[in-house]
């Protein structure tokens, strides 16, 4: 109980540090970071995004006590054990610096792809994840 409290006090500080590191939207519209915002951010605000990606995918790990789970958070922690959150920014700013085009794509739509990149690249030929 008190590792969900300190979870989710870690999160809402990064959260609150975002959003003083993010550009004013429409309050009225769902709000999710593209590549307009990315670049936009510093480092540590990227960091922070990160992190309360991997915070929420951790949380929800944990909160199942075993039970199965969306594929997207239990493979998120394991990336996080392959990958540093540094080198996930420098994947995502990659992206955004090779598809100019692509700016209004959302931020988690590319980490999520760069995961799918990852686990496709680990996959032995000839086989399928179950």
């Amino acid at each position: 109980m008190m590792r969900a409290v300190a979870i989710l006090l870690v999160a809402g500080v990064m959260v609150g540090a975002l959003a003083a590191a993010v550009p004013a939207v429409d309050t009225n519209q769902a709000f999710l970071w593209n590549g307009v915002h990315w670049q936009q951010v510093t480092t540590e605000g990227k960091a922070g995004y990160i992190f309360g990606i991997g915070n929420l995918a951790d949380y929800e790990v944990a909160a199942s006590k075993g039970r199965k789970l969306a594929c997207i958070s239990g493979a998120f922690v394991d990336d996080l054990k392959a990958r540093t959150v540094m080198q996930i920014i420098q994947e995502v700013d990659k992206y955004y610096q090779d598809n100019p085009g692509k700016l209004g794509t959302p931020v988690i739509e590319v980490v999520l792809g760069q995961l799918n990149k990852a686990s496709a690249a680990g996959a032995q030929p000839g086989t399928t994840k179950k």
